[in-house]
């Protein structure tokens, strides 16, 4: 299962450091948004991104190719994000995402609005979620994961992630329908 990360990864360990330079420009934000959902916030995320790049950098882990190499770097992340925790004794609540910050190309200022509106309304409805279907919303639809690249993410077992985002969904539709946004339309 071959993919560019893998294949950056491969030259800097050769001793390419434009291949660690492609990991950082490629996946870096990616990281920072997975970490922000696990951490509950930005500078905390920031720092273990890096974190979690200087463990390429320094141990040098071996990439089998088992799984997709972003998948086997989240993977990284999330265990240096339980450290991280651990040394800093702590649990973060994980919050939302302000997903009106996404993209929405050339519409005109009234979809934008529309759209923002939509996107504070699934923000309200997602702070009555759990951590877990935050998260597994999150991977599945803004990082477009598939249920096996989750489950190596979070580790977890894809039956189990596909019964979370099953669950997540449902919980969902019902707190969408409670912020009053017709569900079926979106």
């Amino acid at each position: 299962m071959e993919d560019n990360g893998a294949c950056s990864y491969r030259r800097f360990l050769k001793g390419d450091w434009d291949g660690m330079t492609e990991i950082v420009e490629t996946y870096y934000d990616g990281l920072v948004l997975f970490l922000e959902r696990y951490l509950g916030n930005e500078a905390d995320a920031e720092d273990v991104a890096e974190d979690t790049l200087l463990v390429l950098v320094n141990r040098k882990p071996d990439f089998h190719g088992k799984s997709l190499f972003k998948t086997w770097l989240y993977n990284i992340a999330r265990n240096t994000a339980i450290k991280f925790m651990y040394r800093n004794r702590r649990t973060i609540p994980v919050s939302p995402e302000d997903l009106a910050g996404l993209s929405f190309g050339e519409e005109d200022a009234l979809a934008r609005c529309v759209r923002a509106e939509e996107a504070e309304k699934v923000n309200a409805a997602m702070r009555h979620m759990s951590e877990d279907y935050r998260l597994v919303l999150q991977l599945k639809y803004v990082e477009g994961m598939s249920a096996k690249e989750i489950a190596a993410a979070t580790g977890r077992t894809v039956h189990s992630i596909n019964s979370l985002l099953k669950r997540a969904r449902s919980v969902l539709r019902d707190e969408l329908v409670k912020e009053g946004l017709d569900y079926e339309k979106s």
